[in-house]
């Protein structure tokens, strides 16, 4: 019962910001997926003002933004702007990080999706080898093993691997890319 009172509490707050565009037209963004919040902006600036003003709206309703729980990370392109030093906003410092879960993906600060292919890769064999004794067992068919893989191992292995793309140049070091010579 009290995270769903959490969760009507933090929607109240939230909608009262008005930051559910997409950031292409504006300078912040939040988004919010049960009690976890990840407030994007373009800015240093714009974040400060978005966060004041999410604690201002967080104080109405009884709430308090954590500095402990809360992350700061810095996307660029060049890696000279990749800093993973903290901020400080208003006397109060986060914590910068390199990279982040939201969601069950891992977020990088320089957008490489190596690590969440092997995370996923990972996930897949833990999966597998939990369920080995089924997959061994001869009093299952091939049928039903291959449904149990279905619904067991690849939902894991494949979690958000719609939205992820490797480039050419990644895909040659692995052994499957390789031309073998006869």
């Amino acid at each position: 019962m009290s995270a769903t009172l959490f969760n009507l509490v933090l929607h109240k707050a939230l909608k009262n910001l008005e930051q559910s565009n997409m950031i292409l037209n504006r300078l912040t963004q939040i988004c919010g997926h049960a009690n976890d919040i990840l407030v994007t902006a373009r800015s240093l600036p714009a974040l400060e003002a978005l966060r004041d003003e999410l604690s201002k709206e967080a104080g109405r309703v009884g709430l308090v933004v954590s500095p402990d729980k809360t992350k700061y990370m810095r996307f660029s392109a060049p890696p000279s702007r990749r800093s993973v030093k903290g901020v400080t906003i208003n006397g109060v410092t986060y914590e910068g990080v390199a990279e982040f879960i939201y969601l069950s993906t891992l977020n990088s600060n320089d957008n490489s999706v190596e690590k969440e292919i092997q995370k996923r890769i990972l996930a897949g064999n833990r999966t597998y080898f939990a369920a080995i004794s089924l997959f061994r067992s001869r009093l299952l068919s091939r049928a039903t093993k291959i449904l149990l893989y279905k619904a067991l191992i690849r939902p894991v292995a494949s979690y958000g691997a719609e939205a992820q793309k490797m480039a050419k140049k990644r895909c040659t070091n692995s052994p499957s890319s390789r031309k073998k010579n006869i």
